[in-house]
């Protein structure tokens, strides 16, 4: 008899128990209207709220929710927890309906249990109706024609390859027209760059300390020699002096020079450079081995000379005029020849000035040094 109320009095507590445990979990089910036209979408969502300590099962659904209501995007299962011991599991789902009608979205069910036991327990959310009407369509209208399909704007990424396209195109056709124009004037395609230009009187060093190490006259070539040397000072005397000395005679050249403002001291070892190489070179003049090197010793007296005075009267250096407009008997000058074949600046030497060829010029420096 005791053992008999004592299993009564055990039922009566599972069964009064349950109902408390049964208060903690809950489902729940909400859409966002229930009333939609055809092809419209609308959210759907299914809660379920637990004791922490409790197992479940979710639902699964893969395309469709029932027969006619598709799924057209779900998200994950979202798991949060509150507070007071419980979590809450959601799900999100956009759904829609392709035909008219009434549609009935059932109770979705889930299992659960407390862990480490069996999911025997079940909850439920409450059923929904969806109601999806179609467009009305005015049937005493005629059917409109088929609009074509509408032309969207270009957008900036669809236009940017075309342009860095053009660009390219650009550049080949620039670089095939400035090859072909180099090759036509036949320039090197990567010509070096230009060394920066050097002093005068630092390029005629060079070259008369190159013709100096040659030993040309030694070797014979005395009017090879004679040549080089009048053309590294003329070339000197031009680029630093502004006088057109690589066209000029050799008066012409000492004329000019005259009216730079250069001492007759300074301009005494030109004159004879040059005299001397007018005689081997137009009068077949052999000069004594002493006589080309001092030449040589001239040259470089006279660059030392004037490249020193140079910056001192750059100032104050009046034009030079060409030929055509040099004028006879400068009084500043008078011993300094002005027109060709009139006077050289020489210490014991006047040229006439009836020698009206280079010839009769080279005749009477020749017939002067073999009568010194």
């Amino acid at each position: 008899m005791r053992q008999l109320q004592t299993n009564i009095l055990l039922i009566i507590i599972l069964l009064l128990a349950k109902p408390v445990i049964s208060q903690d979990v809950k489902a729940d089910a909400k859409l966002d209207t229930n009333v939609i036209l055809v092809g419209d979408q609308i959210g759907f969502r299914i809660e379920l709220a637990l004791p922490e300590n409790y197992n479940f099962s979710w639902p699964v659904f893969d395309d469709t929710l029932t027969g006619d209501i598709e799924i057209v995007k779900k998200s994950k299962v979202d798991t949060t927890a509150t507070n007071n011991g419980l979590m809450n599991i959601r799900q999100d789902f956009t759904i829609t309906s392709f035909d008219s009608g009434y549609y009935l979205i059932p109770p979705i069910s889930f299992k659960y249990g407390i862990a480490g036991g069996t999911l025997s327990d079940q909850v439920e959310t409450e059923p929904y109706l969806l109601n999806v009407f179609t467009v009305e369509v005015d049937t005493t209208k005629s059917f409109m024609p088929i609009k074509g399909p509408m032309e969207a704007p270009y957008t900036f990424a669809e236009i940017f390859p075309w342009i860095l396209l053009a660009i390219a195109i650009l550049l080949i056709a620039g670089l095939t027209i400035y090859f072909l124009v180099k090759k036509e004037k036949n320039i090197p395609l990567f010509a070096p760059r230009p060394k920066p230009k050097l002093p005068p009187h630092t390029v005629a060093l060079d070259a008369l300390d190159k013709l100096k190490n040659e030993k040309l006259w030694q070797q014979g070539h005395v009017k090879k020699y004679h040549t080089r040397l009048t053309e590294i000072v003329r070339i000197y005397i031009e680029d630093s002096m502004e006088v057109r000395a690589v066209e000029m005679t050799s008066p012409e050249i000492l004329g000019a020079i005259g009216q730079t403002g250069l001492d007759k001291k300074d301009i005494g070892p030109l004159k004879e450079i040059l005299e001397l190489a007018d005689l081997v070179k137009f009068a077949k003049f052999k000069p004594q081995p002493s006589e080309n090197g001092d030449s040589l010793e001239r040259a470089y007296d006279f660059v030392k000379r004037t490249m020193k005075k140079q910056e001192v009267i750059e100032g104050e250096k009046p034009e030079v005029q060409d030929k055509q407009e040099t004028k006879e008997g400068s009084s500043d000058n008078d011993d300094i020849p002005t027109s060709p074949f009139v006077k050289n600046i020489s210490s014991g030497i006047n040229i006439p000035a009836d020698l009206d060829s280079k010839s009769e010029y080279s005749k009477y420096l020749a017939e002067k040094y073999k009568s010194q």
